[in-house]
């Protein structure tokens, strides 16, 4: 053998076929040394794979698993990944797939269900095993969805998942978090909060407000229904206006509340900055996963979501489903943990 020679002749003229001659080997053992089966002992697969390293070989993983019909690839659609909470979502996403030797094409709607309908048919487009999906706040009618799962594409929803569609899901316990909150106001003597909710349709937002309520209700309370905005987080120069003009009536002209509580990472972080512009200084708890939540001006409560945990094991739920499409749908709410600074 002249390994030198084939170091020269280059990877791409490398061939499985040509690695077998060389080592003296079956194509289809060099083939299964280099995907790792058990059926090839670990001497064989050292020498394999020592082999094709010093010649620069690699296996084109998508073209191996088209002729097997699957990818090795799942489709993650998300609202935005510009916000810790999806960051870290993507973290445990990328952590769970790597381990397990899947890798992953993550593409955002920016709150648009029209987009978000793109990005789907793409990614089923490139043969993706599954589809991991946080729909958008927009995504009222999932028909789409059932209509993808029916052609038998595994799809499994996270953070914002929805009843319209029967597949694992997994969420924070958004209505526990909420309720944590509401008792915190509450054990402060703070009776008139104004709620930053979004839109009533989502279930994100029903979840968390309810959660809200509950408390009041448990403590023998009822919210005002003026104090409760539903505010839509997909243009950031609305929002700001929006909170803006509800700041500016509730903490300026008028007392009409003495704290806030935001319902989402956008609406807390806006919060913030519109409250530093008009110079308030207002009691403020909600929901956010920021690594600069400590230095936030105010000192903000906080809700922290398990955020890497929900995208490990919704990674985990999606793999699980591709390997047995017949297995029992669950859904799984992850606790959160409420963070008092003043």
């Amino acid at each position: 053998m002249n390994i030198a020679n084939n170091k020269k002749a280059g990877s791409q003229n490398m061939t499985i076929r040509k690695i077998a001659e060389d080592l003296n080997l079956s194509t289809s053992t060099v083939s299964r040394a280099l995907s790792d089966n058990y059926q090839i002992s670990s001497a064989t697969k050292k020498r394999v794979k020592k082999y094709a390293a010093d010649i620069n070989f690699t296996v084109n993983k998508f073209a191996s698993g088209l002729r097997d019909g699957k990818t090795q690839t799942i489709g993650v659609v998300v609202c935005s990944i510009d916000s810790s909470f999806i960051t870290q979502i993507i973290n445990g996403i990328y952590d769970h797939c790597s381990d397990t030797g899947y890798q992953f094409l993550v593409m955002q709607s920016r709150g648009s269900f029209e987009r978000e309908q793109n990005c789907v048919k793409m990614l089923v487009d490139n043969r993706v095993d599954g589809l991991l999906i946080s729909p958008s706040f927009n995504s009222t009618d999932l028909t789409y969805l059932k209509n993808i799962q029916a052609t038998g594409l595994p799809v499994v929803l996270f953070d914002r998942i929805s009843d319209q569609i029967h597949t694992h899901k997994i969420a924070i316990d958004n209505s526990g978090g909420a309720f944590k909150v509401s008792e915190y106001l509450l054990d402060r003597n703070i009776k008139r909060t104004l709620v930053i909710n979004c839109k009533e349709d989502v279930f994100l937002s029903r979840e968390r407000l309810s959660g809200f309520l509950e408390a009041m209700k448990y403590r023998g309370l009822e919210q005002r229904e003026e104090l409760i905005a539903h505010c839509d987080p997909s243009n950031p120069e609305v929002l700001q206006a929006e909170l803006t003009k509800l700041f500016t009536e509730n903490f300026v002209n008028h007392q009409h509340a003495e704290a806030i509580f935001t319902t989402t990472d956008s609406f807390t972080t806006t919060a913030i900055k519109v409250l530093n512009k008009l110079g308030l200084e207002v009691p403020l708890a909600g929901f956010c996963n920021s690594d600069l939540a400590d230095i936030f001006s105010g000192h903000p409560t906080t809700i922290y979501q398990p955020a890497y945990e929900l995208g490990t094991l919704a990674a985990k739920q999606l793999l699980s489903l591709i390997k047995n499409k017949e297995e029992d749908f669950e859904t799984l709410y992850l606790p959160t943990k409420l963070i008092v600074r003043s």
